[in-house]
């Protein structure tokens, strides 16, 4: 598995797949879905408003867009309050999005760090635990490991931050994998929209 960062907005990389945590304490929703939410015209906070979905932990949704944005499908995780917010919380959702992302047979997909920035948890420690989790998953087989090629989203402000916990990630991995766990590759700068 190898992770490429990737530092511009969601609508210009080209994915099959858009993995993004949201909350159920954030109506709008901000971040890297409220990004996408507005690139959607608002499609995302009309299903929260109508009560649809609600961003309950654990809460899986799909949306399929082909014009509005350059993905296959949305995937948005339900990840409770974001005032709930922990680092064990954001090891299941690395855990939970790669078994989606798996079962889906989906080895083309970004994600985000969901609440970066706007809670307590340090972004350094938040990404480890979120790689952790996609890499406990994808480990169980070599074979599918070397197939994945996650992007990890952030922005200019967090990248540094993200870094240090991806090579935190690394430094804690044990076996062959770890040594060739990611690449680092920079994109242009995120819009300052989120």
């Amino acid at each position: 598995m190898q992770i490429k960062i990737v530092t511009q907005p969601p609508n210009i990389p080209k994915f099959e797949n858009l993995v993004l945590g949201f909350f159920s304490d954030e109506k709008p929703p901000r971040g890297f879905c409220g990004l996408v939410d507005w690139r959607l015209n608002g499609a995302i906070s009309r299903e929260l408003a109508a009560g649809r979905i609600a961003g309950a932990s654990g809460e899986q949704v799909a949306f399929a867009f082909s014009r509005r944005l350059p993905v296959a499908r949305v995937l948005l995780l339900g990840m409770g309050p974001l005032t709930d917010l922990t680092y064990d919380a954001l090891y299941e959702a690395g855990y939970q999005l790669s078994k989606t992302m798996s079962g889906m047979r989906c080895n083309d997909f970004a994600f985000s760090i969901p609440g970066a920035g706007r809670c307590s948890l340090l972004v350094a420690t938040m990404t480890e635990a979120v790689v952790t989790g996609c890499f406990d998953f994808f480990s169980k087989t070599k074979e599918a490991t070397g197939a994945v090629l996650p992007c990890l989203l952030t922005d200019d402000r967090r990248r540094e931050q993200v870094i240090e916990g991806l090579n935190k990630f690394k430094m804690q991995a044990k076996g062959d994998m770890a040594s060739e766990i990611f690449e680092v590759t920079m994109s242009s700068a995120l819009a300052e929209v989120l």
